[in-house]
């Protein structure tokens, strides 16, 4: 829900600047332990994500389907 989406995103310093359409997406994939955030407490959806952050989700992602 809604409602869910936001308390999972308010432990992020700057849950705000996830944009609306994304916030329950941003907020499943975090649930889901798939993304966890930056070590500074920010989410950054507005940073460039590098090649080891793309490794890192694509390994949680095939662990949590049971791919690998």
């Amino acid at each position: 829900s809604p409602a869910d989406a936001e308390q999972t995103l308010a432990s992020f310093a700057d849950a705000a600047d996830v944009s609306k359409w994304a916030r329950s997406g941003v907020a499943a994939a975090i649930k889901a332990g798939i993304v966890s955030g930056r070590i500074d407490g920010r989410i950054a959806p507005g940073d460039s994500i590098t090649r080891a952050e793309v490794a890192v989700l694509v390994r949680r992602l095939l662990q949590k389907s049971g791919l690998i």
